[in-house]
């Protein structure tokens, strides 16, 4: 272990200087959605059943929107680490008319969900909670958009402390007007679900505007916002991206389209069912996007070392990255084992979603390093520019594997809730596995070298 720590330690020291505030991003953004549930988890299980089914739904696209700004980062530090900067303005131009685009395209799929809702067979109350709530949410994936694009920029130079500070100013403008909104303080009205909506897509919008801030204060990011409105289209520029984007997009949407199909087959058998699942869903990912932060890390600095032409950098980036993550995950898996009974109560009082809940965060324990290898793996292969492979896994993973243990196992062989989650172990330690399998092969072969 000392040897361990010896041979990477100055790799640890760089990767955390980068991670550490992405984490605090990545956790004050998944603080917006907990604030949500912990308030309207104070209105009872409907309403808490509601926000479930309209997270799933929503968050389905939000994340799926993050895979595609997951391309700018590391063709932004490519070019950073080559000094090519001639390409930075227009590849935020292109990165951000393509985000734009796929924002409107995915407000138009949830604007047709929202109308057929009832065809999901959710019972009849929390389909009713569910509909404001999703048609407000819809509007708030506008800004949030046009801010991972910005993000991709200050995080691809590597600073990443911009974005943590705008979530941080976002979250505390959630919390305050949940307070507000949710439960009609200081004058204004009791909207409940419908101002929990309100009160993220603000919070959304006064992330952008910080964002904005400090980037304007930097001279030499700001300049290359300002060019990028003169930057000429081009279309060589725009395969290039999408080539990046839509298979890492992909990535995304085949694990989040899980865990959120999970969510649905978890409303057929009961809404307590759902809310613990919710509850134990908001933990797992408070630890999910710790490690996507890790994992994002990893993406700048193994870019920045193939711009630099640098492959034992590339390779010291990865493994230690790696081990990073499973030791952190490890630490979390443990305490969801130890204080599985007590951290729902921060949720809800109701002793039935507790139980559930306390029983899923088993699970959620026992998949926590394999979810931290395959989030960590991938980003570093996103790195190096392979993305399309890692998809193909993906795909497999979830929908050919793990999706279909959880359909069959909570509804046709009687697992119930656990069945659901089940799926979802085997899911994320197949997906884990491969991508893993993948990332060695590729340094045995020499190609990431070659990046």
């Amino acid at each position: 272990m000392i040897a361990l720590y010896k041979k990477y330690q100055k790799d640890f020291r760089l990767n955390l200087k980068l991670a550490l505030p992405i984490i605090g991003g990545q956790v004050g953004q998944l603080f917006i959605n907990l604030a949500d549930n912990i308030m309207v988890g104070w209105l009872g299980a409907t309403a808490l059943a509601g926000i479930s089914s309209g997270n799933s739904i929503f968050m389905l696209f939000m994340i799926v929107g993050m895979g595609m700004s997951y391309a700018l980062p590391p063709l932004i530090g490519e070019a950073d680490g080559s000094k090519d900067f001639s390409l930075v303005s227009k590849y935020l131009k292109h990165s951000l008319i393509i985000n734009l685009g796929f924002t409107i395209i995915c407000m138009v799929i949830l604007y047709g969900i929202i109308f057929n809702l009832e065809l999901l067979g959710l019972p009849a109350d929390v389909t009713q909670a569910t509909k404001p709530y999703l048609e407000i949410s819809t509007w708030s994936m506008l800004p949030y958009m046009i801010f991972l694009t910005l993000r991709g920029l200050s995080d691809g130079f590597s600073k990443t402390s911009y974005a943590m500070g705008a979530i941080f100013i976002g979250n505390f403008v959630n919390v305050f007007l949940n307070y507000v909104l949710i439960y009609g303080k200081f004058g204004f009205p009791n909207l409940g679900l419908e101002g929990a909506a309100i009160a993220s897509m603000i919070a959304r919008i006064a992330m952008l505007i910080t964002l904005l801030y400090f980037l304007f204060k930097n001279e030499a990011l700001w300049g290359f916002i300002a060019e990028a409105y003169y930057a000429i289209l081009e279309t060589k520029l725009i395969k290039k991206i999408l080539k990046l984007a839509i298979p890492s997009s992909l990535q995304m949407f085949f694990e989040a389209s899980a865990f959120s199909i999970a969510a649905l087959i978890m409303g057929r058998i009961g809404k307590y069912e759902q809310a613990g699942h919710q509850i134990a869903l908001s933990l797992v990912s408070m630890t999910f996007l710790i490690a996507t932060g890790i994992a994002m890390a990893a993406t700048i600095r193994v870019s920045n070392t193939v711009g630099m032409k640098d492959p034992r950098g590339i390779k010291m980036a990865g493994y230690s990255s790696l081990i990073q993550v499973v030791f952190f995950m490890a630490c979390t898996g443990l305490i969801f084992t130890l204080f599985r009974n007590y951290l729902p109560q921060a949720f809800i009082q109701d002793p039935k979603v507790i139980a559930i809940a306390a029983y899923l965060l088993l699970f959620a324990a026992v998949f926590q390093i394999p979810d931290g290898i395959q989030v960590t793996a991938i980003g570093i292969l996103r790195g190096v520019q392979d993305v399309k492979v890692p998809t193909l896994i993906t795909f497999v993973a979830y929908w050919v594997i793990g999706l279909p243990i959880s359909y069959f196992s909570a509804l046709h062989w009687g697992l119930g809730p656990g069945g659901v989650w089940l799926g979802l172990l085997v899911g994320l330690s197949v997906s884990g596995s491969l991508l893993i399998f993948r990332f060695n092969r590729l340094m045995k072969r020499g190609l990431l070298g070659e990046a």
